[in-house]
């Protein structure tokens, strides 16, 4: 009597499906690979190459300096081989970089090079470079980076610093025991690198993973739900629910994993966690405290959308996820699950799912977000997920949805719009104490940080006040009433029509329409 193979588990569960692609899937993966092409998703040869040379020279930088700080500081250090290591990760490690995107690499030192050195004697070595351009440092951030354009090329640079005398070239970075007696901040630079390793290692085919993660990216990006900052999605984010649908459908084409990337998560049971590997208590018991776990860590119970990374300590990549980017992100999926169906149907092609959205034709309130000094804006776009939720804790806002691209305002200012959906019978809202809140919120935390913002209600008839016309009609426009978008840059409304479409919904009572914050700590 014969037994039945048993089916491969890849992750913490059986596939749903281990069915081949069809002729119908093979056909719509070429065509998803043109719009891919059409979107500019791909770089050039030429270009990948000058990313290959600009990794290389910044490796061997790396080492030289490590040399010289060994032979310094090391008896007879003439004579030791330190090492020293730059590895990638992020997209471009995973392979699912654009054209033009940057580079997030990490710099891995022996255990007499420090941090300070980095900053220092490190830094001095690049600015002396010639092929080094726009160089800045952020010492205090929580991952503290120096970044750089090194030969055209855009760099993240991290450091970790291990408990090693040598950094060997073939280092395994999968292996928990490089994380002994190590600082917080070289723990929070190695995750990246752990993460994406142990991403690829946990996808049954990993060109498929890739071909459908560039495409999720690209929709996430154009439906304006593409940022870990502002409580929507990162790009781990984004990966790991690729990676797990892959897991799940491990035989299926891009085109098919797709839709079920959309199907699976569209209709997924939050806050159940999305893990891709079971976790494995670590043997370093003194960091088991950072493993995302609610039982015992009470703020992780309050993760409305948790998705754990796969390395330890394995953590929540969306703890910014609030009620409104929650509800967001699932009506998109929703609405990205028919457009499929359709393409699979015959009855809708890739470029009406990539298409960008109209974020102003969604709602008929705004509150405009602006500043004018550019070098703290990574600051401001940190915090303004805060005003979100204020907003939701009034009682007579529906939904306050974010729009994570920036503006440059007709004052050319930097801006960025909150579009508000309000209750059925609002009236007379005065959002003042909302926007004070948030105001002081930000004042207490830029200290050392000089920002003046301006927080300004904005009914739609007048966002062309604020921003060029070319920017309001750009994408195809949403029909609230009925959930459909429609296409049309061409055929959208004029903004007067917008204007009278406006007038009918109760206007916002704002008593000060303009609020200056200024922070000089």
């Amino acid at each position: 009597m014969s037994c039945a193979p048993s089916t491969k588990i890849y992750g913490v569960s059986q596939p749903i499906s281990t069915n081949a692609p069809t002729k119908s899937d093979v056909k719509l993966t070429d065509s998803l690979n043109e719009s891919l092409h059409q979107f500019n998703c791909y770089e050039s040869k030429e270009e990948s190459m000058t990313r290959v040379k600009v990794l290389s020279k910044l490796n061997a930088l790396a080492k030289q300096w490590i040399k010289t700080l060994t032979v310094q500081r090391i008896p007879n250090g003439h004579e030791l081989n330190a090492g020293g290591k730059l590895i990638s990760f992020g997209s471009y490690r995973l392979g699912v970089h654009n054209s033009g995107a940057d580079i997030d690499a990490l710099v891995i030192a022996p255990r007499h090079v420090t941090r300070l050195d980095f900053f220092t004697s490190f830094k001095k070595m690049l600015l002396e470079n010639s092929s080094v351009k726009n160089l800045e440092c952020v010492e205090n951030a929580f991952v503290p980076i120096l970044t750089l354009a090194f030969d055209g090329i855009d760099i993240d640079l991290l450091f970790a610093r291990l408990e090693l005398t040598k950094i060997p070239d073939d280092l395994d970075l999968s292996n928990d025991s490089i994380l002994q007696n190590l600082d917080e901040s070289s723990i929070r630079s190695l995750n990246g690198c752990r993460v994406a390793e142990s991403l690829l290692k946990l996808v049954p085919n990993r060109k498929s993973f890739c071909m459908t993660l560039r495409a999720i990216k690209l929709w996430a990006k154009n439906h304006g739900v593409y940022s870990n900052a502002m409580g929507f999605f990162g790009g781990i984010t984004w990966a790991i629910l690729v990676a797990r649908t892959c897991q799940l459908y491990p035989n299926a084409a891009p085109s098919r994993l797709i839709q079920k990337v959309f199907f699976v998560f569209s209709t997924w049971k939050w806050p159940s966690p999305v893990i891709l590997k079971h976790f494995n208590e670590s043997k370093i018991s003194t960091l088991n405290n950072l493993v995302w776990n609610p039982r015992v860590n009470y703020a992780d119970r309050f993760h409305m959308m948790p998705i754990i990374t796969p390395a330890f300590p394995e953590q929540n990549s969306t703890h910014n996820v609030s009620k409104s980017t929650l509800h967001i992100i699932q009506e998109e999926m929703k609405s990205a699950l028919i457009i499929c169906d359709q393409i699979h149907a015959g009855n809708a092609t890739w470029n009406n799912l990539f298409e960008e959205v109209n974020f102003f034709s969604r709602y008929r309130h705004f509150v405009a977000l602006s500043m004018n000094e550019e070098s703290n804006e990574g600051f401001f776009e940190s915090r303004i997920r805060q005003l979100v939720q204020i907003m939701e804790r009034n009682c007579q806002v529906k939904l306050a949805h974010i729009n994570p691209k920036k503006f440059k305002s007709v004052q050319n200012a930097s801006v960025w719009f909150l579009g508000l959906e309000l209750i059925e019978n609002a009236k007379n809202l005065d959002l003042t104490a909302e926007i004070e809140g948030f105001k002081k919120n930000v004042e207490k935390q830029a200290k050392g940080i000089q920002i003046t913002l301006d927080a300004t209600f904005v009914k739609r008839s007048d966002l062309i006040k604020w921003i060029p016309v070319t920017d309001l009609k750009k994408g195809r426009f949403v029909n609230k009433s009925t959930g459909t978008k429609k296409r049309p840059v061409s055929s959208s409304p004029p903004l007067s029509e917008v204007s009278q479409v406006a007038a009918k919904k109760p206007c916002i009572d704002i008593n000060a329409p303009l609020i200056k914050m200024k922070s000089n700590n």
